[in-house]
């Protein structure tokens, strides 16, 4: 390596269970039950099971909540939108 290279860091495209449980903030059984239902996406790889991180960022916007401005409940939320 030279003076004048970079090294970019490399995103992952995958992480083991205890990773992913890590970055979601998610028990290891949540991150089982998340794979065994298909929402999320993993692999195994001889005894290592991986998960896709693509599939837990769309899990997580598809399940992401709605914000309700303080005081206001569920039902006039709902409301408005429609």
């Amino acid at each position: 390596m030279t003076t004048g290279d970079v090294r970019l860091p490399i995103e992952p495209i995958s992480v083991r269970i205890p990773d992913a449980s890590r970055m979601t903030g998610l028990g290891r059984s949540t991150i089982y039950e998340l794979i065994a239902s298909g929402d999320i996406e993993a692999a195994k790889v001889g005894r290592a099971t991986v998960i896709m991180v693509d599939s837990i960022r769309r899990f997580l916007t598809a399940n992401r909540m709605q914000h309700r401005p303080r005081g206001t409940t569920a039902s006039e939320t709902s409301r408005e939108a429609n």
